[in-house]
């Protein structure tokens, strides 16, 4: 296995493990309360999800794209809500913020084929298949024109 893909693999794996990790502390209860800006994350479900799905694509990252697309986004988004956060009054959790970027950094450099990341959708999919014409009954007899009398 070549190496890129040994560290994206490992990259996704602990990227949704810090996820799910993230979101259960948030579940657990006053004990753990601030672990998930501890560790790097913001719980919730959403973050378990993503986590999970993650965990799961790691076993195979270059077939499911869109995880690591989602994986990506999640670095750039939580910038963004650290960010907002801040503007209306909230403390800026910089644990989120480097975890995000670090991992949407590895999961870009890590990925083999960086243009799929970002390449046009629609120019990925099979073209579309003209509708099949329904072979006419076997036992219709053929229609004769009409005679003018």
């Amino acid at each position: 296995m070549p190496v890129r893909r040994l560290i994206l693999r490992i990259g996704m794996l602990l990227m949704g493990i810090g996820l799910v990790g993230g979101a259960v502390a948030t579940q657990i209860g006053t004990a753990l309360a601030g672990l998930d800006q501890q560790v790097g994350t913001n719980g919730s479900a959403a973050a378990f999800v993503l986590g999970a799905g993650l965990i799961v694509a790691s076993l195979s990252p270059s077939a499911p794209i869109a995880w690591v697309r989602a994986g990506i986004l999640y670095g750039l988004v939580v910038v963004v809500f650290e960010v907002v956060s801040t503007l209306h009054g909230k403390s800026f959790h910089l644990g989120p913020v480097i975890f995000g970027l670090a991992f949407t950094l590895l999961l870009i450099a890590a990925y083999p084929e960086r243009r799929k990341l970002i390449s046009d959708p629609t120019s990925q999919r099979e073209p579309a298949m003209p509708p099949e014409k329904k072979p006419a009954p076997v036992d219709a007899e053929p229609e004769e024109p009409e005679k003018a009398s």
